[in-house]
């Protein structure tokens, strides 16, 4: 991944959140339908799939540069610099994000133990969008 993905346009993305066990959440942002799909892996009956308005849009697009997502996806990847993006956590479980952009290329990272320095600002953003509490406990 070159510097040019930094700004080519994201049209899916889709954040994971789960125990050792299985247990957790999956939020997927498809930003050329302008959807919002949530599966709740504790409760079957939490699952939607709504449509979001422009503004919410034009938040998660906004949100993903100004946090770093990228950068960061691409050091977990790579084995660098991952203390200046992340830290050892003791909550037990792990994140996976996956990234299609608009011209069909991907990115996917994820990490257990280790979350990014930034991922309560990508969890906020998360639970600012979807109205759903994005954590473990």
């Amino acid at each position: 991944m070159g510097s040019s993905d930094m700004s080519k346009p994201i049209a899916i993305m889709e954040v994971s959140i789960m125990t050792f066990a299985g247990e957790g959440y999956t939020v997927k942002y498809d930003l050329t339908k302008n959807v919002v799909s949530w599966r709740d892996n504790f409760m079957w009956n939490n699952n939607f799939t709504r449509a979001m308005n422009e503004e919410t849009a034009k938040l998660i697009r906004d949100s993903i540069p100004e946090l770093g997502v990228l950068d960061w996806m691409k050091a977990y990847n790579d084995g660098k610099n991952i203390d200046k993006h992340g830290d050892k956590s003791v909550l037990p479980g792990e994140w996976k994000i996956s990234i299609k952009f608009e011209d069909k290329s991907k990115l996917a990272s994820g990490a257990s133990q280790h979350f990014p320095k930034k991922w309560n600002s990508l969890r906020s953003l998360i639970e600012k969008t979807t109205g759903c509490r994005f954590s473990l406990r």
